[in-house]
């Protein structure tokens, strides 16, 4: 009963702090129409804020994993008013019950705000910071990039990635696609497609190259034809299947059996290559080794072979005396 307690405790706490940063989103909140990309976009500095509330009460939900409250359906979406209006740990805006056509004035409880899904953008400039779902310490986040102008940070950040990023890809793909195997590699890679289990083409380019391209067009173009070969490719042996939008120019596929088994198989050759040439320079490691040990030990054994000749230079001048007074 104790533990129920401190929980309901912190959840109301959470709820609480939740509450006076949407009350300062929805202060600083984006008008209904701005730009981007034209000179005005200079002077964003402004929020937008959305929350979404699912149905369900709050024990049902509470029991609920995380990962599977994306599922229940969405009683209403909420946008606060600006400016921010909070009374009796309610905060004014416009409600939109699903099914609705307008907009109605509506007071939404503090309480609500605990399992409901807060999507914040921050626009600066024309630079935007895009969080869905947000948890209480990303509503920090968002906050302090303008309070406490970390907005610079996160640019600088963005920035940094991206010329290592663009190298990267750059790097990568001077040449095309030589195998099948880079191919699915990638696929087996993304969690989308192991969720799916279809893909498009342009989900692989997007996997090549990101969400937004960086390169040289010249390289996209190679990249690009390559993909159309290696697919030719794998329909003919039959490793794929185009599921639907045959005559698309970009239509799904399907990895049959065949393509899961080629995969397989050539990972584990290329792990025992791997393997194989780890030995080897070990081995070329080892040898090396002997190499230096051998060649110290030549020079050890000149050196006491010098010290051996010191020895006798005595002996030799003795004996030569004694011939000298012979003679």
């Amino acid at each position: 009963m104790v533990f129920r307690f401190q929980v309901i405790k912190e959840m109301f706490m959470i709820s609480s702090i939740r509450l006076r940063f949407i009350s300062y989103f929805a202060d600083n909140l984006c008008p209904d129409r701005f730009s981007l990309t034209s000179d005005e976009a200079d002077k964003n500095d402004f929020y937008e804020v959305h929350i979404i509330v699912p149905c369900g009460t709050d024990d049902e939900i509470r029991d609920l994993e995380k990962i599977s409250r994306g599922a229940l359906n969405v009683y209403f979406q909420f946008i606060p008013a600006k400016p921010s209006v909070v009374v009796n740990r309610h905060i004014k805006g416009r409600r939109w019950i699903r099914g609705d056509v307008e907009s109605s004035e509506f007071y939404l409880n503090r309480d609500s705000l605990r399992f409901a899904r807060i999507d914040v953008y921050y626009y600066y400039g024309k630079w935007s910071v895009r969080e869905d779902d947000c948890s209480t310490f990303t509503l920090f986040k968002l906050f302090s990039n303008r309070v406490f102008r970390t907005i610079y940070f996160v640019i600088l950040f963005h920035k940094v990635t991206t010329f290592f990023k663009k190298r990267k890809v750059s790097k990568r793909l001077k040449t095309p696609f030589r195998s099948k195997f880079e191919i699915y590699e990638a696929l087996m890679n993304n969690d989308d497609f192991l969720r799916r289990g279809t893909f498009k083409k342009s989900d692989i380019s997007r996997l090549i190259f990101g969400d937004h391209f960086v390169g040289e067009y010249e390289i996209y173009q190679k990249v690009n034809q390559s993909v159309d070969w290696i697919m030719d490719a794998c329909l003919e042996d039959g490793e794929i299947e185009k599921v639907r939008g045959i005559d698309d120019t970009n239509p799904t596929y399907k990895v049959k059996g065949k393509g899961i088994h080629y995969f397989t198989l050539t990972k584990e050759k290329i792990k025992s290559e791997e393997e194989n040439r780890k030995i080897q320079s070990q081995q070329v490691s080892i040898q090396n080794k002997m190499v230096w040990l051998t060649f110290l030990l030549v020079i050890a054994t000149f050196l006491t072979a010098l010290g051996s000749l010191d020895e006798l230079t005595p002996m030799y001048n003795k004996i030569s005396g004694y011939v000298r007074g012979c003679f």
